[in-house]
């Protein structure tokens, strides 16, 4: 098991990125008005997905645009979405 991928999916913005970028390439400028979020913050999360190879980066000019490197990934956010919503998930508390 690859623990740093579960790790780097379990953050939520990671998450909104990566369902922004699942249909096509995006720049950071992009992402950022798309999601709402500040572009350094998008930045960072980037280059975690990067690290965990769920993102690929293409340089054209001056931008760099990213893209998701497998379609599976965005069937396993559905899949575990959907498994979520099946079940009665204890908030904690």
């Amino acid at each position: 098991m690859n623990d740093g991928l579960y790790k780097c999916l379990a953050e939520s913005n990671r998450r909104r990125i990566l369902y922004c970028i699942g249909e096509k390439k995006m720049c950071v400028n992009s992402i950022s008005e798309c999601l709402k979020m500040e572009q350094s913050l998008v930045s960072h999360h980037l280059k975690e997905l990067l690290r965990c190879g769920l993102v690929e980066r293409e340089r054209r000019g001056k931008k760099n645009y990213y893209k998701v490197s497998k379609k599976e990934i965005i069937e396993l956010l559905e899949s575990a979405r959907k498994l979520g919503d099946s079940l009665e998930v204890c908030d904690g508390g």
